[in-house]
């Protein structure tokens, strides 16, 4: 049984928008985590150092694939977008004079 979806194209637009810029700011925080740890690590020194390193280390790859993953749901809404899009197209040219043509889905 299929289901009736609705969607407010302009509000998944919008979505695409913030979880796009999400996306490339993780990514720049991952970079600036990347320098941070490699700083730290050098500045402590010893042991404390090597930890802190390591940590600044495995921060980094988890902000990197936190950028990384929020930047693949962007890609599918933004396929999912053009989907909608390109449907909804289809169907206004579908549609004449208020009527659907015969035969159109």
């Amino acid at each position: 049984m299929s289901h009736l979806i609705s969607v407010q194209l302009d509000v998944l637009a919008v979505l695409l928008e913030e979880l796009t810029a999400l996306g490339r700011q993780l990514a720049e925080e991952a970079e600036l985590c990347a320098s941070t740890g490699r700083s730290l690590g050098e500045a402590l020194g010893g042991v404390g150092g090597l930890a802190a390193g390591d940590v600044g280390a495995d921060w980094t790859a988890v902000v990197t694939a936190l950028a990384g993953r929020t930047l693949a749901v962007a890609a599918t809404v933004d396929a999912a977008l053009a989907a909608y899009r390109s449907a909804d197209a289809g169907l206004g040219r579908e549609i004449v004079g208020g009527r659907l043509v015969a035969g159109a889905r």
